[in-house]
């Protein structure tokens, strides 16, 4: 979680500095060929935002897929019987069916 923290930053300040660049090629001093390259960069620089916000909200989705899955696998981890305590309760059916078979033979 600390490294998306650190790529939300790297890119809120890629978006920033787009956004100050943007600003400088936006003045019509430098001529109409700068405006024209300040507006694309505007369109990409929205157009980068938008992807962003697309992938953040993706990359949330999985993260609740993601700890919907590891609930599901510990839950049924919990549920299931391990192979040493499924011996145990067999050898301790063997011994009690073997029990109950004597009582029965002495009982005759």
């Amino acid at each position: 979680m600390a490294a998306d923290a650190g790529r939300r930053v790297e890119v809120a300040n890629l978006l920033s500095l787009g956004d100050d660049l943007i600003g400088v090629l936006l003045d019509r001093k430098d001529g109409e060929s700068l405006a024209q390259a300040g507006d694309g960069a505007w369109m990409l620089r929205s157009a980068c935002r938008s992807e962003s916000g697309d992938l953040e909200l993706q990359v949330k989705e999985y993260q609740e897929k993601i700890n919907s899955c590891k609930e599901k696998l510990d839950k049924a981890k919990s549920e299931t019987v391990t192979d040493e305590e499924l011996n145990a309760l067999q050898n301790e059916m063997e011994e009690k069916l073997q029990s109950e078979q004597q009582l029965r033979q002495d009982l005759r």
